[in-house]
């Protein structure tokens, strides 16, 4: 699950022919640059917005994607530095 800095203040768009990470709370000085994610990325989101766990995840990319266990897990992980990266705070199991 991911725990906000401000809740809803960060939303998934789609813009441009990519998806983007937003900081809606932020004040505009200094300005936070959105956050560019793949379409696998997005779907991560999406899935821990609904308070999916890491394992929970990989087991549907897996499916949706056809993936290996092990890649799709390196990439939620690489995801989730990310967020950490752009302010998220990630509590529970899936920050492990």
């Amino acid at each position: 699950m991911v725990e906000k800095n401000r809740t809803s203040d960060y939303q998934l768009r789609f813009a441009a022919g990519g998806y983007w990470i937003l900081d809606m709370g932020q004040e505009g000085v200094p300005y936070k640059k959105p956050l560019s994610v793949n379409e696998i990325g997005a779907d991560i989101w999406k899935m821990m917005e609904q308070g999916m766990e890491r394992d929970e995840i990989a087991d549907r990319l897996c499916r949706e994607y056809g993936a290996e266990r092990e890649i799709v897990m390196e990439d939620i992980e690489h995801f989730q530095k990310k967020l950490r990266e752009f302010g998220y705070s990630l509590s529970g199991r899936q920050s492990r």
